[in-house]
């Protein structure tokens, strides 16, 4: 917790320039699926792609980006993925997300290699990306 909220940055922000930032991380990854896919939260579907990187490549940092709608601010943090593994908690157990069908682990993220973890978004509210590098 330490780690991540000295590495967050907060700055207010143009809602369009967070969005065009948003698209720059999606647009480097390709149309790979993301590690994480959240179809509807509210009836749980929700999919892990447990898949390796297509070259082998295995991620080393893991990178946030929030935008607040309401405080209009935009929110980045990373955090290195060797801090995580001192905890084998489930990751997504932090997000409120606990069915053991989508246990999660630092080691899956760091074989899914660089890419999209998840993206959330609530209309007219906060949008969330997280990337591995």
């Amino acid at each position: 917790g330490y780690s991540f909220h000295r590495h967050l940055e907060t700055s207010p922000t143009a809602e369009a320039d967070t969005l065009k930032q948003f698209e720059s991380i999606r647009a480097r990854y390709g149309d790979r699926t993301p590690l994480v896919e959240i179809i509807n939260p509210q009836a749980g579907d929700i999919r892990i792609n447990k898949t390796r990187h297509p070259e082998g490549k295995e991620a080393t940092t893991l990178h946030v980006l929030t935008w607040e709608a309401e405080a209009g601010r935009k929110l980045e943090t990373d955090l290195p993925l060797w801090l995580m593994r001192f905890s084998s908690y489930n990751v997504l157990s932090k997000l409120g997300i606990t069915p053991s069908k989508y246990r999660l682990v630092v080691a899956d993220i760091e074989r899914y290699g660089p890419g999209i973890v998840a993206e959330f978004k609530k209309p007219g509210q906060n949008h969330v990306l997280i990337w591995v590098e």
